[in-house]
């Protein structure tokens, strides 16, 4: 039987946060309500979810997610606020080891459908995703076969990338659950390219904009939150702001609303379409990790325009939703390891003019 920790001062949040899951999954759920007792709980027991929030009496979650980050096992989801500060406190923890947040009302919330539906939801994802895992490692299947013809030369993990001059190219990422942290370890191997790129994360709007200002600071590009449309430039990253979508063409990023799609603002599948259909064989989908299926039927079209799809592997991805779809279609022309996916990059775009 799974086993969560709930991290929180109020006993009456533990206990209801607790309700919901016994009610719905079959778990056992322990409670912590200091820094203290969730590091001590978290080096004595493999939890598999831990559910934490930020403020407690003797400390902050970043506290336990730095203290106890060699004997967490499972995954950690923030308690969050749409507050601006705890947009950023939620952007810092998801950059540095939680693998998702859920947003916490007020009290009278915590007992709407709409907060126990995501709960359960990104809960009940995570504990599938474990024990999937674990079935494949004892079966020792065999992994999905893509086609690797544009990484048949080993692949080394370069320092850093470097692709100079300018392409009349696009590379679009698509990244959801585990997203912020992928993301920053994707960027940071970057020195600079010839080329824009436009990222799809799943988050809300004050979200994306600590989440650009935060990758902006630790980058060697640009990062900036497009919160309108704007023309794009090689060497510049653009995140398109939360609940809205993006779209591109002829070296414009139009933001633009309309019905959520795959049930996300933004979607990936509208950005790789839009990508595909004005670039062509010069557009570079890139598929992070994330749950759901956001981004194959971009893919599709990107694919059939003559661009490529690379995809981050089982083994580095929080959750291998998004990129095990593109592999599992055969929409790959890659599938690797996230700290390798840079180096994948360099070479496609280095052939484009």
């Amino acid at each position: 039987m799974a086993r969560v920790l709930i991290v929180e001062d109020s006993r009456f949040v533990r206990q209801l946060v607790c309700d919901i899951l016994k009610k719905n999954l079959n778990v056992i759920c322990d409670e912590a309500s200091t820094v203290k007792e969730a590091i001590s709980k978290i080096k004595f027991y493999p939890y598999d979810v831990i559910l934490l929030d930020y403020i407690l009496p003797d400390g902050t979650g970043m506290d336990i997610l730095h203290e106890a980050k060699s004997s967490i096992q499972g995954k950690v989801i923030l308690f969050s606020s749409l507050a601006e500060e705890g947009a950023d406190i939620t952007v810092q923890a998801l950059s540095e080891g939680a693998a998702d947040f859920i947003l916490k009302p007020g009290w009278g919330g915590m007992l709407a459908e709409q907060f126990s539906a995501e709960l359960l939801s990104k809960v009940g994802t995570f504990l599938e995703e474990h024990e999937s895992s674990n079935a494949v490692k004892e079966l020792k299947q065999p992994q999905v076969k893509t086609d690797r013809t544009v990484t048949s030369t080993p692949l080394t993990a370069k320092p850093f990338v470097k692709c100079g001059g300018i392409a009349n190219g696009i590379i679009v990422v698509g990244s959801s659950t585990g997203g912020p942290q992928a993301l920053r370890r994707f960027l940071a191997k970057f020195e600079c390219i010839n080329v824009p790129m436009v990222i799809a994360q799943h988050m809300p709007p004050v979200f994306t904009k600590s989440l650009a200002e935060q990758l902006n600071r630790t980058c060697h590009m640009t990062v900036i939150e497009a919160v309108e449309s704007t023309q794009l430039q090689p060497n510049k990253v653009y995140i398109v702001t939360g609940g809205k979508h993006g779209i591109v063409s002829d070296n414009q990023l139009d933001i633009i609303d309309g019905p959520p799609v795959n049930g996300v603002k933004p979607a990936a599948d509208l950005l790789f379409a839009s990508a595909g259909e004005s670039y062509k064989s010069q557009t570079l989908g890139v598929v992070l990790t994330g749950m759901g299926k956001d981004g194959l039927e971009g893919s599709k079209i990107i694919k059939q325009m003559g661009g490529k799809v690379i995809a981050e592997s089982e083994n580095t991805a929080v959750v291998w939703g998004m990129p095990g779809e593109i592999a599992k279609n055969g929409l790959a022309d890659a599938v690797e390891d996230l700290e390798l996916l840079p180096e994948v990059v360099e070479r496609i775009i280095s052939t484009w003019k």
